[in-house]
């Protein structure tokens, strides 16, 4: 890891979340897609999905935003069920 994803991550042992960035949101239809650690890319729809963290609404969550998130199986397949945001650096 470089100083970057240091700042931007939560110590290991904080939570038990896989981790991940937000790579694209669609408001318009209440979607978004995030990159997996290994570098897969996951959708999940605005309406599903639960927050917990900093972010209150899915209008608060920021491409290139580094998340906890969780997933689940949804009649779409594959999907993010649980996204936990973190205070961002003060940069």
């Amino acid at each position: 890891m470089n100083a970057n994803e240091d700042d931007l991550t939560p110590p290991l042992g904080e939570d038990f979340y896989h981790r991940g960035v937000i790579v694209k949101l669609f408001p318009s239809n209440n979607m978004g897609v995030v990159r997996t650690e290994s570098g897969r890319e996951v959708r999940f729809s605005y309406d599903l999905v639960i927050l917990s963290g900093e972010a209150k609404t899915p209008l608060d969550l920021r491409e290139g935003e580094h998340i906890g998130y969780d997933l689940g199986w949804t009649s779409s397949g594959l999907r993010i069920t649980k996204i936990k945001t973190y205070p961002r650096s003060a940069d």
